[in-house]
């Protein structure tokens, strides 16, 4: 494919903004040249490659984004209500909606929640999915109908079971063998597409033995893990009253916490743990949105990457607009510390830079750049700047124009999954129909 009249930005090593630019994608999915009027042009002629020719229109071409952290299986709870008084903290939440949501979940649940959240999320520019996922009682096999979800529309995936002890040991044993069965048969940095990683709930809801059972199969299988650390103060006070620790000292001791662990939300931590997380070379994923509409904190982002921890960027499954999450990030630090001035820097590399490098170095994903050797994983926007747009002042446009801009096209691999706003790889109307029917049978369980 060769992508023309396109302004590019590219967030490489340059951050270069190009105007009237090529991007050409070979046949194995990988950027080969970009170039534009205001680039360097090669010095050897390379033919075009034979292939279909987009036309931008002067759209603006950038990185597919990328969510770090999220859980398909809320997507069939929209609407839902629930019986009695609504939940007055974050346990209650947890045991009146999410857990009694995931054991009401049947394998075609499990599928076209996944279906309809990757449909949403490819319309809103997201080419790459961190998922986190629990059904009890439908526990084995969940992943593969989860990845098949993935291949339908086409994005890009990395696949957990949520291990948990909530449920009883039979369940806990079945999802530490779902985790070890899938990572088996994908391997852990998977085909490129799909990739997987070791779930774990979070610290509050696994005993030590389960723990212990999970670093032990991890071990051999080097997925690393992917938990919830001290998302509310419970599993802060959780730890200290049981374990005599913080969170983070309790997973560290255990082997959990480490360089290849993918560390949800991270509120709830003291000045040692953010040391202990930069030292272990951990990976945070921040959570913005769903943090406020729980009501468990703002997470200490300034802290986070000052101390040198990789903080990047998830929606936990709240919402597929990255870009939503992006802005929250950025405001949330403001109003946490009654400075205008701060936030620019921190939330912009946990969108842009910082979730590719986790893929990158958990799962191998060259994605997030436009340069040749990348992935060509691409969103064409309907941004046609009114005011001068250049590197230095990328950030302003991001948050007041781009990110309020319509996704026209999305490319994932090389291959276009939306075009006119429209998925190309599913049937869009059919999948909601289904999935209402869905909805409706499994809130009749719930």
């Amino acid at each position: 494919m060769i992508i023309r009249n396109a302004r590019v930005v590219t967030l490489d090593g340059a951050n270069r903004v190009l105007d009237d630019a090529t991007v050409v994608i070979g046949d194995d999915g990988a950027i080969e040249r970009v170039g534009g009027s205001s680039s360097p042009q090669p010095t050897t002629h390379h033919p075009p490659p034979a292939g279909e020719v987009l036309d931008a229109g002067g759209r603006l071409l950038m990185p597919a984004l990328i969510n770090c952290h999220t859980h398909l299986y809320s997507t069939l709870a929209r609407g839902i209500t629930l019986p009695g008084r609504a939940p007055k903290n974050f346990p209650e939440i947890l045991k009146k909606l999410w857990w009694r949501l995931d054991r009401a979940l049947n394998p075609d649940d499990v599928y076209y929640s996944a279906l309809v959240g990757l449909v949403d999320s490819a319309k809103n520019g997201v080419g790459t999915l961190v998922d986190h996922h629990s059904s009890p009682n439908a526990c084995a096999g969940s992943l593969d109908q989860i990845e098949r979800a993935f291949r339908a529309v086409g994005l890009r995936g990395v696949l957990c079971y949520e291990t948990s002890d909530r449920d009883g040991p039979t369940t806990a044993q079945a999802a530490l063998r779902e985790n070890v069965r899938f990572i088996e048969r994908t391997g852990r940095a998977g085909d490129g597409r799909i990739a997987a990683s070791f779930g774990l709930h979070a610290s509050f809801t696994l005993s030590d033995r389960t723990l212990r059972q999970a670093v032990e199969a991890e071990e051999s299988l080097g997925a690393g893990f992917h938990i919830h650390v001290a998302e509310d103060r419970s599993d802060l006070d959780h730890a200290r009253r049981h374990y005599h620790k913080t969170v983070v000292a309790r997973l560290r001791e255990l082997g959990v916490m480490t360089d290849r662990t993918l560390a949800a939300h991270c509120i709830h931590v003291t000045a040692g743990d953010v040391g202990a997380l930069a030292r272990l070379g951990a990976n945070v994923a921040h959570n913005p949105q769903s943090n406020s509409n729980n009501a468990v904190g703002i997470a200490k982002l300034l802290e986070l990457v000052k101390a040198g921890v990789l903080v990047g960027l998830g929606s936990d499954g709240y919402s597929p607009r990255m870009w939503e999450e992006f802005k929250a990030a950025f405001h949330l630090q403001k109003v946490r510390t009654g400075d205008p001035r701060v936030g620019y820097a921190e939330a912009y590399a946990a969108a842009l830079l910082n979730n590719r490098t986790i893929a990158k170095k958990l799962w191998g994903m060259e994605i997030g750049r436009i340069e040749a050797g990348a992935r060509a994983d691409l969103i064409l926007v309907d941004y046609y700047p009114p005011t001068p747009l250049d590197a230095g002042n990328l950030f302003g446009h991001l948050l007041f124009g781009i990110a309020n801009a319509p996704i026209d096209t999305l490319i994932v691999d090389g291959r276009v999954v939306l075009r006119d706003k429209r998925c190309v790889t599913v049937d869009e109307t059919a999948v909601a129909e289904r999935a209402t029917r869905q909805a409706k049978a499994l809130w009749e369980r719930f």
